[in-house]
């Protein structure tokens, strides 16, 4: 009878480092969904069965989160009202794709939150077990797929991104864990996530990593002795992580040789922003409120006036020319909800950050250091060179306002 009561109580939080996990990986959607589904539906029978009041600690939830909730409510309208002429049941597909997970990971930690502590490490663990699933696993589970592409560009496309979020969590881990072996893996597993991200090639993911490894040091080492030690320690491992793999993968010494040399050195986003920003500019409304949420109608706006194609492929299955969308991210945002939706994004990242920011001075744990870094690295940083997704952004703020600042109602 105990053993079926402990696997009762522990199902629930494996079925969140499920969804962890599916969240930050590619590739793992159906382990996403099933275990997202079964979260919901173990998530709403302990409402009934418990006979759980969740109104309160919903509205307790918004209101410490307006500004979220507001540019949550604002992309909605965009895709309802302010998409592109018949996109709009796609925009809200991909409006309900953003805030599905979230929603079912937001009730589990409301109905759940006298386990707060437990819901807290079940995410650590889940986030750096994801950054070893993707170095380790992921590689050979592609090897199974019969993709064009070599494999590093693979990587690059699908999982790159994902590094500069999980990187963080684990680096911070060498400082905050108590023992000596669990700190020499978090090591091993973070100059791995440098390795991979310089194997890919994405310069934008590799800067991010050593940015925020460097602030990771500044708020985790004891003293500025501490500090230089640490820096030196980290220099001398990142240059030789470096000096190996232009020796050893040709891709890196490729991608490192084009930096260096100055050539290519945008990937062509400077032609890009240059011929097409204008473009969306031209209208008024399209500046407030873009021309349609999640990008859905980006390639058809364009096409429709005539943009400049020197960045692109005509694609035979469509039967249109299809544009690269390389811009940076916050170009994205304008271009999806408009300079409406910029504000509302940025007002919301600022005060997560503020909430953050208060709670590593009470105290420094992994959660809060990861989520404070990997945002600047990765909303700051990464998206200068790369679209990112905004249901990362929406978790980081719900995952500060329930587990750090711990706004719900008693």
């Amino acid at each position: 009878m105990n053993i079926n009561n402990n696997v009762t109580n522990q199902l629930p939080f494996l079925l969140l480092f499920l969804v962890t996990l599916g969240m930050f990986t590619n590739d793992t959607q159906g382990v996403l969904n099933v275990s997202a589904a079964l979260l919901f539906i173990y998530t709403l029978y302990s409402i009934f069965k418990y006979k759980i009041n969740i109104k309160n600690d919903l509205i307790t939830l918004i209101k410490n989160r307006k500004i979220l909730f507001l540019f949550g409510a604002w992309g909605l309208l965009c895709a309802v009202i302010f998409t592109y002429p018949s996109f709009t049941h796609e925009a809200v597909k991909e409006f309900f794709n953003d805030w599905r997970y979230i929603v079912i990971i937001t009730l589990f930690l409301i109905v759940f939150k006298k386990e707060m502590s437990k819901s807290n490490k079940t995410i650590i663990y889940a986030l750096i077990a994801t950054l070893a699933f993707t170095i380790f696993i992921i590689p050979i589970l592609k090897q199974f797929k019969n993709s064009q592409l070599p494999l590093y560009l693979q990587l690059r496309y699908g999982f790159a991104h994902y590094m500069t979020l999980l990187f963080p969590f684990t680096f911070s881990a060498v400082f905050l864990f108590k023992k000596i072996l669990l700190k020499l893996l978090m090591l091993t597993l973070s100059a791995c996530a440098f390795l991979f991200l310089l194997y890919t090639g994405s310069r934008g993911g590799a800067l991010a990593v050593v940015i925020e490894a460097f602030m990771i040091l500044c708020l985790l080492s004891a003293n500025y002795k501490k500090f230089l030690i640490n820096i030196i320690s980290l220099g001398v491992l990142a240059v030789a992580i470096v000096f190996t793999s232009y020796h050893y993968i040709p891709q890196v010494k490729n991608k490192i040789n084009q930096s260096l040399y100055s050539e290519s050195l945008t990937s062509y986003r400077d032609n890009i922003i240059e011929t097409r920003y204008p473009i969306f500019t031209q209208s008024l409304a399209n500046q407030l409120t873009g021309v349609g949420y999640g990008s859905v109608a980006y390639n058809q706006f364009l096409n429709d006036k005539k943009a400049d194609k020197s960045v692109g492929e005509f694609s035979k299955e469509k039967n249109i020319f299809v544009y690269f969308n390389d811009e940076p991210f916050f170009l994205n945002i304008i271009y999806n909800i408009g300079f409406i939706g910029l504000v509302l994004f940025l007002s919301a990242f600022f005060i997560n950050m503020k909430d953050l920011l208060k709670d590593i001075r009470k105290g420094k744990n992994i959660l809060n250091i990861g989520i404070f870094v990997s945002s600047i690295g990765y909303f700051l940083v990464y998206c200068l060179f790369e679209f990112i997704f905004l249901d990362i952004f929406i978790l980081y703020n719900i995952l500060t306002a329930i587990l750090i600042k711990k706004c719900l109602s008693n």
